[in-house]
């Protein structure tokens, strides 16, 4: 139970801060190159994007995560908070320090991340298991491995095996370790390129969408796997049901979060009642509304992820179109 009542939603994944900055094009290997309009962002961990993705949707949030005594860790509790999302276990500890990151953005908007050390490294099993217990009424459990892996799949597993909720595991950044059977996650969540690495497939394989889904799922014993295409949109399997969403054709401004509010919105459907596809199918159009927003955390008009009304009202006039 959170303080405001019933949780429908926990995540479970990491908070930083994104230092971004601004580049003709992506450094190659050993390139020493040029960046400008670097600043820090309005922009937290995973945990913390698809936590306020989830509250602005007006779904019942709660955090469970790590920070330490700092600036940053406080930003992640004001920006959470002010989405509605609980935070009575977003833990502190004086022993670490909140991650931070490096984003940097192309010319054509397309972007890259660097991950910091998550202060989640910190957080103990006995936490995990006290507030997903505290929390049991719980319909999903979000995490990934923006935490250390082992502790994101320790509570996926908690959450489904003691409690029943539907699980979802955002497996990025992969680990260098073989994850081994996740039969305890039911959406094993993996953007194309992460999809192929978790294969052994190369990146330009011939292999397709559905092939590499169905290997995911052979190799790790998942029940499914939801895959982003980027903006053609995503593939999905659910148990033996495999099915393509279109992405949604749109001018991106910034494409930082996209993914993010994709499996949040996914995650809001299901809490909907709606079935995994009509779900699916629903946030490809969300984060299509996303993207042509600045920001993720910032909620100044028309910016950050966007609250329900203001996403009804864009598919309302995209449709129109």
């Amino acid at each position: 139970m959170g303080k405001n009542g019933p949780i429908d939603v926990i995540v479970m994944n990491s908070h930083g801060v994104g230092q971004v900055c601004r580049v003709h094009r992506l450094p190659r290997r050993g390139e020493t190159m040029e960046a400008w309009d670097w600043h820090v962002e309005e922009d937290g961990g995973k945990g913390a994007t698809v936590s306020v993705a989830l509250g602005r949707l007006g779904v019942s949030t709660a955090y469970i995560g790590k920070v330490g005594y700092d600036p940053w860790g406080d930003l992640g509790d004001k920006w959470m908070s002010e989405s509605g999302v609980d935070t009575t276990h977003l833990y502190r500890d004086r022993s670490v320090s909140t991650g931070t990151g490096l984003i940097m953005i192309d010319d054509d908007g397309l972007n890259t991340i660097v991950d910091g050390d998550s202060a989640c490294k910190a957080l103990t099993i006995e936490e995990i298991h006290d507030a997903i217990g505290a929390m049991r009424e719980a319909k999903v459990f979000i995490t990934g491995f923006g935490m250390p892996y082992q502790k994101a799949l320790a509570g996926a597993r908690i959450a489904k095996a003691e409690f029943g909720m539907e699980t979802f595991c955002n497996a990025s950044p992969l680990p260098s370790d073989l994850l081994g059977n996740l039969s305890f996650v039911d959406h094993l969540v993996v953007n194309d390129v992460e999809g192929r690495v978790l294969c052994g497939l190369p990146e330009d394989s011939g292999v397709s969408f559905e092939d590499v889904c169905h290997k995911i799922v052979a190799d790790h014993g998942c029940h499914g796997v939801i895959m982003t295409c980027g903006p053609d949109g995503s593939a999905v399997l659910d148990g033996d049901e495999y099915f393509f969403v279109e992405g949604t054709r749109v001018k991106a401004v910034y494409t930082i979060g996209a993914g993010d509010g994709y499996l949040a919105a996914t995650a809001a459907g299901l809490v909907w009642g709606k079935p995994l596809r009509e779900a699916c199918e629903w946030a490809s159009k969300y984060a299509a509304c996303k993207v042509t927003r600045e920001g993720t955390m910032t909620n100044r008009p028309g910016e950050g992820y966007p609250p329900l009304a203001d996403v009804e009202e864009w598919m309302r006039a995209h449709a129109e179109q």
